[in-house]
């Protein structure tokens, strides 16, 4: 795998599960890396579905180039989590204040990536499944 095989146009299909309040989500839409010199830029946008909710979505990373991989950052700066190059299948960790976000990550670059979510806390307790399929 190499840095550079990130970037391009993904089309995205998530599938969430709030256990908390019973209700499953879908996600359809798109993520494009655009190349910044020494960091990737990540945005997504799609429409987020449920039985009876429809909304427009996005969310912003910034992918900073490392010797090892890519720390992902929040669009703030603040740190979420790191990547590696030399593993297809990653375990990460974020804890933001009471909430934990347990991530799996299996990088088939440059075709397609697979990134699980388990996320729990006070008022927070989700699964959610992402497929990134390069277009």
């Amino acid at each position: 795998m190499n840095h550079s095989d990130i970037i391009g146009q993904w089309e995205i299909t998530r599938n969430i599960e709030d256990r908390l309040n019973q209700k499953k989500f879908e996600l359809k839409g798109e993520a494009t890396f655009s190349d910044n010199d020494t960091l990737y830029h990540y945005n997504e946008t799609g429409i987020m579905k449920s039985e009876a909710f429809q909304s427009k979505v996005h969310q912003d990373y910034l992918w900073v180039i490392t010797s090892e991989g890519w720390k992902i950052n929040f669009i703030d700066g603040s740190h979420f989590h790191d990547l590696e190059l030399v593993n297809q299948e990653q375990h990460v960790y974020h804890k933001c204040i009471n909430d934990i976000y347990r991530g799996e990550f299996l990088l088939n670059l440059p075709n397609n990536i697979k990134v699980l979510w388990n996320v729990s806390g006070p008022r927070k307790d989700y699964v959610s499944h992402t497929y990134y399929k390069k277009r």
